[in-house]
């Protein structure tokens, strides 16, 4: 008989000021690639738009909430009903806009006092988003995100606030959002990424990057040696096994999938393995003369892998 147990539910809440990007945020994270012209097309989010995926054996709920005024007058009339039993808020601040920084900050304010009186322990991430490559470089936006993460972070000393900036145009950071998030709910996590760090070092490896079969982290570590060329040319080859995760989903493979890609002077390599059912894929980007020594020691790595991953699994 197949054996049946109950997801644990997660609730998670996308929030911010309309056309902060939220909606798209979750478009991205979806599609992988070739969603341009859709987010292009988005409307503004009526109220609440309600979407779920499935997490190491956690139901996650996201509530996209419209961020336009009529709206957030609305769930701050109705705090309970909205806010009640967040496990963790996202909240998004369009980089971009500096007309609108203020009224987000108040915004913001508005949630966490509500979640100071009845919910203190839930974990919250502020995104600037629109962080945009093109504008990564400007003076003005990145002393805009280190002015806005001050104010946010000595006025809510009780909360652990952890701060990102994502892009639509670099799918890599959205999922970094999305799977530091998650992350949150477990410290088995911790004992995870422990072993990831140990493998990175053994291996002398680019990158080690532990990915779910919808393409969401679960741990990851980077070498810190990294060059500036050479984290481009890494964050390029994780992308790429993005997009390959996001084919497979697609066409429906259920054969044993690996891939591997030399480019000198790296090697990109994409290795599917089960656990409890479940599939999951190691992304390493390593040097080419390094291949043969990674190879063999897969096996322990996804030995290791699996051991944590089982007490986390239901």
């Amino acid at each position: 008989m197949e054996k049946k147990y109950k997801l644990i539910a997660r609730k998670v809440i996308i929030s911010g000021l309309d056309n902060a990007g939220k909606t798209s945020i979750l478009t991205a994270l979806n599609k992988k690639y070739d969603f341009e012209e859709e987010i292009q097309e988005l409307k503004p989010t009526i109220k609440v738009q309600y979407s779920r995926t499935i997490f190491l054996g956690m139901l996650i709920s996201f509530w996209d909430m419209g961020g336009q005024e009529v709206y957030r007058n609305l769930y701050v009339s109705h705090k309970d009903l909205y806010f009640g039993e967040t496990d963790l808020l996202i909240y998004v601040i369009d980089i971009q806009d500096r007309e609108k920084f203020q009224t987000s900050l108040d915004y913001l304010d508005n949630i966490l006092s509500y979640f100071q009186e009845e919910n203190p322990s839930v974990h919250v991430i502020v995104t600037f988003h629109k962080y945009d490559p093109i504008v990564r470089d400007y003076e003005e936006i990145n002393e805009d995100v280190n002015e806005l993460t001050n104010i946010i972070k000595e006025k809510y000393t009780s909360f652990k606030i952890v701060f990102q900036q994502t892009s639509i145009y670099d799918i890599v950071s959205i999922v970094h959002l999305i799977s530091y998030g998650l992350s949150m709910f477990n410290d088995k996590f911790l004992e995870l990424s422990l072993v990831i760090e140990k493998f990175l070092v053994e291996f002398d490896c680019v990158s080690l990057v532990l990915f779910d079969e919808r393409g969401i982290i679960v741990s990851e570590f980077y070498n810190n040696q990294v060059e500036a060329e050479s984290h481009v040319k890494l964050l390029e080859a994780i992308k790429e096994h993005l997009f390959i995760l996001k084919r497979i989903e697609e066409e429906s493979y259920s054969d044993y999938y690996n891939y591997l890609n030399e480019k000198n002077p790296h090697v990109s390599y994409l290795h599917q393995f089960q656990c409890k059912g479940q599939k999951f894929y190691l992304s390493i980007i390593f040097e080419e003369d390094l291949k043969f020594k990674i190879l063999d020691h897969i096996p322990d790595l996804i030995k290791n892998s699996s051991e944590i991953l089982n007490d986390l699994i239901p």
